[in-house]
């Protein structure tokens, strides 16, 4: 296979443009993903990009939200953008009552994340360290996608500041996903959000993936000295997280392979991070790329949310089609209480730099 030719440089951004493409992205790919979640779809072979049917705001899906309303993903992230703000930096105790507090108002809250939720509030021992009991009990195998769905706030908050967003990526991970595989992949997700806040020039879209590695080797260093119990783990979460970045780069990312089969561990941390870098590598839009995400089924919505936010962050808020915008920013709307005036997307969007 010959080499991918360089991408074109995309014309230069804000920092703020590009922090609200990452935030409003996630939700957007949230919402947009929520009636095809779970669903079983005919999809071609990479690398042909899908264009429909599916491409409005339409709810629905397992959960029955409303067109426009984020799932989980989006009110977490939310709920994790506020917390930022206000508090301004990042603390897992402080954090995880914030999650607690949101879970009586959650509407299409994952399995796992109600797991971790109940193990917090029954065990009576220390809240924020739910989820790693939740791994332990599970026999260290769980590394499902919802800390990945969530996590770009922090890309955007600590987008200046490489030790405080590593920190807080794999931090915020393990209060509900707790394996290596999911905390070192928020890292270097969160990684290539904010180099695409702070690179200053024409940006590429390759930089990202080396921003990712780079994210991901950093954090890598940082697990293992704090985990002397899983270094193994932390050793092969790396090792996994680097094929996914270098199959993205490829023109079939083998995601239906029986190794990594998008229907059957639909929910799998792997498939959402080594998608949301395909659809940045191949996707020549913001729009094609999560029309392509969501139509492939699976987990669409957290599988949306994760390359919204990528996309989003690359190509910038002006690139969402401002029908999806207005969509995700005006559903579901004052009656909603708690999912509209504390854990809505719109939230999400003061935490961009100005």
């Amino acid at each position: 296979m010959p080499p991918r030719r360089p991408s074109p440089p995309e014309p230069d951004l804000s920092p703020h443009l590009r922090g609200r493409g990452a935030l409003l992205g996630l939700a957007v790919g949230n919402a947009l993903g929520v009636p095809l979640k779970t669903r079983s779809l005919v999809a071609p072979a990479f690398p042909q990009l899908i264009e429909g049917p599916h491409r409005k705001l339409k709810g629905g899906g397992p959960f029955e939200l409303r067109p426009g309303q984020v799932g989980e993903s989006g009110q977490m992230a939310s709920c994790l953008g506020t917390g930022l703000r206000e508090l301004g930096s990042y603390d897992a105790a402080h954090m995880m009552g914030r999650y607690l507090a949101w879970q009586g108002h959650a509407v299409g809250k994952s399995e796992h994340t109600q797991e971790v939720m109940t193990e917090a509030l029954e065990s009576g021992l220390p809240k924020a360290t739910a989820g790693r009991r939740v791994w332990l009990r599970g026999f260290r195998r769980v590394a499902s996608n919802g800390s990945l769905a969530r996590t770009a706030p922090i890309g955007v908050f600590f987008c200046e500041d490489t030790q405080a967003r590593v920190q807080a990526s794999l931090a915020d991970s393990a209060l509900t996903h707790f394996d290596p595989r999911c905390q070192l992949a928020c890292a270097a997700l969160n990684g290539s959000i904010a180099h695409a806040l702070t690179a200053g020039e024409q940006l590429r879209k390759e930089d990202l993936i080396t921003a990712a590695l780079s994210g991901l080797m950093v954090a890598s260093a940082t697990l293992g000295r704090s985990a002397g119990d899983f270094v193994q783990e932390v050793s092969t979460a790396t090792t996994f997280l680097k094929e996914d970045l270098a199959a993205a780069q490829r023109e079939d990312p083998m995601l239906y392979w029986p190794d990594l089969h998008m229907l059957r561990k639909q929910d799998h941390v792997r498939v959402a991070f080594r998608l949301a870098y395909w659809e940045l590598l191949h996707a020549p839009s913001f729009e094609a790329g999560l029309v392509d995400v969501v139509n492939r089924g699976g987990d669409a919505d957290v599988n949306g949310a994760v390359a919204g936010a990528l996309l989003g962050a690359f190509h910038g808020e002006d690139a969402i089609p401002s029908d999806w915008r207005h969509g995700v920013l005006e559903s579901p709307g004052p009656s909603a209480g708690a999912l509209w005036s504390l854990y809505h997307p719109r939230h999400l969007l003061l935490l961009a730099p100005e």
